[in-house]
């Protein structure tokens, strides 16, 4: 079989670990070429992978004959631009989450965009998002949506029960929180398009949206909508009483919210409930609760006690890797035997590149990466105005 060579468009945190899935699956797969802000860095990250070549920038990337997919692992205010050039080129896309966002770019750059009217960003959202749906429509070329969690072998199998129960799934319930990025890029809405809601939720909201589209598609032969939003959003760190207190979170957001709550309601009139937030210590939670007429479903993705430690201090494992954005492994904790299998994303990546390969559309595609925009930015509207919002309107 001959192999799908990828061409990455970044080479951070995230590209690494699209890296691991991508080792995988070697078998099908083969990462050609990588290119990032400097060339000396994606130089390094070609040596250190043993990619054969280091682009200088995303067109040349792009335009690369011996790309056949362009895997965008760049900050998300660059989605657009990496995305709109390679369908240009006509290379296939896999896009990290989550799909595009509002960062500012119609207002002057001493702005604070954060606290711009969210009517706007939302407005202005929409039409980025059908943009770059005319020109993926335009190219044919496929678009794989890199939400990982969707492929979580806890969520697949959740999909494989609803589909043999065919129930009616009256609430979701899930959230993605941990304590904090400290990544620079994420304290302004400029370079990351909001906070917790925009980095953390865009994980949940895309399992809840994506169970209820296999919901109505295995029962009635077509996907449930979502159709409105309300939303509360808040920068809890600069409480005047956090402020006072020993604060093991990460501080200093300028003008994002570090903590949000999110209901959407769809077409059938069920409802999901997601929550977002920088202010949770312990690790990366992400879990999911199914209330259905037949049955309850819950998964704990991560953490779950599949393996469970303790020790007395924090240096007895001294090195070892124990889960994502653990403060200490000092106490009980949960290492994960496989923290990436569990959360995904091998089984995205092999979807991806069979989806080219076997020419068929991925599990997760553009609708999905597009509802998720949308009800992201309906909820900052929400939260601003303090009621529902139609995501139609």
């Amino acid at each position: 079989m001959k192999k799908v060579r990828i061409g990455l468009a970044g080479a951070g945190f995230i590209a690494k670990i699209h890296m691991a899935a991508f080792r995988e699956i070697s078998e099908i797969v083969e990462v050609v070429g990588v290119c990032a802000s400097r060339i000396e860095n994606a130089q390094k990250f070609a040596q250190q992978y043993g990619i054969p070549k280091a682009y200088k920038d995303i067109y040349e990337l792009c335009a690369s004959p011996e790309i056949d997919v362009i895997d965008v692992c760049v900050p998300t205010n660059l989605h657009d631009v990496v995305i709109l050039e390679a369908a240009k080129n006509g290379k296939h896309v896999i896009c990290e989450k989550p799909l595009t966002g509002y960062f500012g770019e119609d207002r002057p750059e001493d702005e604070e965009v954060g606290k711009l009217d969210k009517k706007h960003m939302f407005d202005f959202v929409k039409r980025k998002v059908d943009e770059i749906e005319k020109k993926l429509k335009e190219s044919g070329i496929k678009f794989m949506y890199a939400e990982n969690l969707v492929y979580a072998p806890a969520v697949l199998k959740i999909k494989e029960m609803i589909k043999a129960a065919k129930p009616f799934v009256y609430e979701l319930r899930a959230e993605c929180s941990h304590s904090g990025s400290h990544a620079a890029y994420s304290r302004r809405w400029r370079t990351s398009g909001g906070g917790s809601l925009m980095r953390l939720g865009s994980h949940p909201i895309a399992v809840v949206l994506d169970i209820k589209h296999h919901e109505g598609l295995v029962r009635d032969g077509k996907p449930i909508r979502p159709v409105a939003v309300y939303a509360e959003t808040d920068t809890l760190t600069k409480s005047p009483y956090a402020q006072k207190c020993q604060q093991y979170v990460v501080t200093g957001w300028e003008d994002v919210e570090d903590w949000s709550v999110l209901l959407i309601e769809f077409e059938d009139k069920s409802r999901a409930v997601v929550f977002s937030n920088d202010v949770s210590l312990g690790g990366v939670k992400n879990w999911l609760q199914l209330h259905t007429s037949k049955g309850l479903l819950v998964a704990n993705i991560t953490p779950n006690n599949s393996l469970i430690a303790y020790a007395p201090e924090g240096t007895v494992w001294k090195d070892v890797y124990i889960a994502e954005k653990l403060e200490t492994s000092a106490g009980y904790s949960f290492p994960s035997p496989d923290e990436f299998w569990t959360r995904g994303y091998p089984q995205e990546m092999r979807d991806f590149v069979m989806s080219v390969i076997e020419n068929r559309d991925p599990v997760s595609g553009f609708d999905l990466a597009k509802e998720t925009a949308l009800v992201i930015y309906a909820g900052y509207l929400s939260a601003q105005e303090g009621k529902k919002v139609s995501i139609l309107e």
